[in-house]
């Protein structure tokens, strides 16, 4: 997976979170070779990253899976819920139930191990300027392959939506960003932040990746 961001970007304030000495040695060596990314700090659970939330700006918070310090829920759930939340992403090889979890508790993205790769700086970019990501190609066929009552539930739901909401909210499934998105419908961004809004209100979803799972979920029948 190669992505291609715009040049002349502010670098992007990242914490680590919960990873041990060599997971945090061999994150730190991938991410500071990238300029555009700047590491603000290594906490081991939420409660420190929430101190170093308070001493300095932090745009988004990457949770190592498999942290040692409290479980991965609480610690994604005490971040997500504050009053401005830093942007939550998630990386392991997490199980499929696991991760949409921890989409539905606020968490951006989950990253696989093996997907991300050198690629990861830029997809916390990616990631940080509006991109929502499904876990893998395994999570969207468990998406498509579940058969409860939320998921006819987001169906009627999903049926809602206009055309032009439609076309964004699969857009995003797909994991594009509104920039991406107003060039390829020929909208302002504006008028797409707008219809992702609306996205949001009409499913009873509160951010990006919730709409792509929902509108996986409703077009999987």
């Amino acid at each position: 997976m190669t992505l291609v961001l715009d040049d002349h970007i502010q670098p992007l304030r990242v914490a680590v979170v919960g990873s041990d000495y060599v997971t945090n040695l061999g994150l730190s060596q991938l991410l500071n070779v990238a300029e555009e990314i700047v590491i603000c700090g290594t906490p081991a659970d939420s409660q420190e990253t929430l101190e170093l939330l308070r001493e300095e700006p932090v745009d988004l918070v990457l949770v190592v899976a498999g942290m040692q310090q409290e479980p991965l829920a609480v610690a994604c759930r005490t971040l997500a819920r504050l009053p401005q939340p830093p942007i939550v992403v998630v990386m392991g090889n997490l199980p499929f139930t696991e991760a949409e979890e921890l989409v539905f508790d606020g968490v951006s993205a989950v990253l696989h191990n093996n997907v991300i790769a050198q690629d990861l700086p830029v997809v916390l970019r990616m990631v940080h300027r509006g991109g929502a990501l499904l876990v893998s190609d395994e999570a969207r066929a468990a998406l498509m392959a579940r058969h409860t009552g939320h998921d006819v539930d987001q169906r009627t739901r999903c049926e809602a939506l206009n055309s032009r909401e439609r076309t964004v909210a699969i857009g995003i499934a797909e994991g594009l960003t509104n920039v991406q998105l107003a060039s390829s419908m020929a909208l302002s961004e504006a008028t797409v932040k707008l219809l992702v809004s609306n996205i949001m209100n009409k499913l009873g979803v509160t951010n990006r990746v919730q709409i792509a799972v929902a509108i996986t979920k409703a077009m999987s029948r």
